[in-house]
């Protein structure tokens, strides 16, 4: 929308900034009437959370960055605030201001280009501000780089948490965490996975309820899939084997290593990396192959056997392999690409791997 709006971005504004399709829902299942955007930056969850019905005021202290972002608001239609000012300034200065909501989504190259997947080095500290000026939001919602440890944000704070990964299009986009000051923290940290789909992408997706979904057009809709809603007993069963692999999201929230014992599922790696499973598991959570051959032995063996088959290319995914992709492929001799996909791990000194095509469900 803001490409078709002819709108301004800068290199690390566009870098580092919120995809539409995540802000849209975000501002649709995180609803306020007031809102405090502590680190605007290019605007984009601003812009949706105003598009939503918010009262938005928004700060950075990056005067030409402001000046771009309150050029495309113009061209978009939005009514939103943008103050040039630290996280740290403006709270100091409106001790007694109060929001809904509370929205800090910080720095995460403060120091130059070098990312820093450490919450603690990002602009501004949250877990700092939000001690010192939480009375300010009646809740607060982080985002944080998604290689952040979901587990190790639940110890750092001192209040109650509610974290998640989210997830598009098989890409782990972010980690959000639900902050209430007043509430106390509870005993084991309550960590979930959200896959975001856009009703009508695909012919389904998936047999789940969802979570409140805001309108992207006449006929789209955004929704939230929670992993911790999914029943794996309700889907329905395919008669062949099947190999699963859990979305990056599913990964980036530790979700991934109580599988086996939440749903039944036999691990098909030692790090758990792939699951035996015959259910239907729908596509927003990672990738079904319908396996039409299984390899064992050394990867010239393998190499052998998918000559016989008269397979040059395929699309190979390794896990718990110990070595590069491209360590793998070579000794296979086979192309990149085609409908065919290899999933392939090593148990010990030999290696497994699954052959079939990805199953959309």
């Amino acid at each position: 929308m803001h490409f078709q709006a002819r709108c301004i971005t800068t290199q690390k504004g566009f870098e580092q900034c919120t995809s539409e399709i995540i802000a849209q829902w975000k501002a649709s299942h995180f609803p306020a009437n007031t809102l405090l955007s502590l680190t605007g930056g290019l605007g984009i969850d601003d812009w949706a959370w105003a598009k939503n019905g918010s009262s938005v005021i928004s700060l950075d202290p990056d005067e030409s960055l402001n000046a771009i972002v309150r050029y495309n608001w113009a061209r978009l239609g939005i009514d939103a605030t943008r103050l040039e000012s630290t996280a740290e300034m403006w709270l100091e200065a409106n001790p007694d201001a109060r929001f809904d909501l509370g929205y800090v989504d910080p720095d995460r190259r403060p120091q130059g280009a070098r990312k820093s997947f450490q919450a603690e080095d990002y602009l501004p500290n949250v877990f700092e501000l939000i001690k010192k000026y939480g009375v300010i939001g009646k809740m607060w919602l982080i985002k944080l780089s998604p290689m952040t440890d979901p587990n190790w944000i639940f110890n750092r704070f001192e209040c109650y948490t509610e974290i998640a990964s989210v997830g598009y299009k098989n890409e782990a986009k972010e980690i959000l965490v639900l902050v209430d000051p007043k509430r106390k923290k509870t005993e084991a940290p309550m960590i979930d996975c959200i896959e975001i789909v856009v009703e009508g992408e695909s012919e389904e997706i998936g047999h789940l309820t969802y979570i409140r979904g805001t309108e992207l057009n006449s006929t789209h809709k955004v929704l939230g899939l929670r992993f911790s809603e999914l029943s794996i007993e309700s889907l329905p069963v395919n008669s062949g084997q099947m190999i699963w692999e859990p979305s990056p999201a599913i990964f980036a929230s530790s979700l991934h290593t109580s599988i086996s014992q939440r749903f039944n599922l036999l691990a098909a790696t030692p790090n758990p990396g792939f699951f035996h499973t015959q259910r239907e598991i729908p596509a927003a959570f990672g990738r079904c192959l319908l396996v039409h051959h299984e390899f064992q032995g050394s990867l010239r063996k393998i190499a052998l056997q998918l000559k016989d088959l008269n397979i040059t290319q395929l699309n190979v995914t390794p896990r718990s392999c110990g070595i590069p992709t491209s360590e793998i492929t070579k000794p296979l001799k086979i192309k990149d690409g085609g409908p065919l996909t290899l999933f392939i791990t090593k148990k010990q000194r030999k290696y497994i791997a699954w052959l079939g095509e990805i199953q959309k469900f």
